[in-house]
């Protein structure tokens, strides 16, 4: 179910905009001539992510600081995820699909392969 946020320009203009899809809000972030859309309310503390700051490629959280990347809602230090959706652009109008809702899974520390040093230097 695509929402129609508003016109690009206006969207770039005011930088984040709220769209209530009658569930779950969600911001919209304009950043460097792209689109993000994420949960407006933080996993965390559930603060509105609209209040927050956009640093280079991420949406910084009034709460409690956590920083969320625009294009996948991963937030790497507590290794959590805010949910994000689908965004379009038609005909000059910013678009968002409220149906796409999903979260990034975290990879499971087991499954990731580290080197080991082995004491002498050299890694193996």
């Amino acid at each position: 179910m695509w929402l129609q946020v508003g016109p690009t320009a206006d969207i770039a203009r005011r930088k984040r905009v709220v769209v209530d899809n009658g569930d779950t809000p969600i911001v919209v972030i304009a950043h460097e001539g792209n689109f993000y859309a994420l949960d407006n309310i933080c996993i965390h503390k559930q603060r509105e992510l609209v209040k927050g700051v956009v640093l280079k490629d991420r949406i910084v959280c009034p709460g409690h600081q956590w920083s969320f990347e625009l294009g996948t809602g991963w937030e790497a230090k507590m290794g959590r995820c805010q949910p994000i959706y689908d965004v379009k652009v038609e005909d000059g109008m910013v678009l968002v699909d409220a149906a796409s809702r999903r979260a990034q899974q975290p990879v499971a520390a087991e499954s990731v392969v580290m080197p080991v040093d082995d004491g002498g230097g050299a890694i193996a």
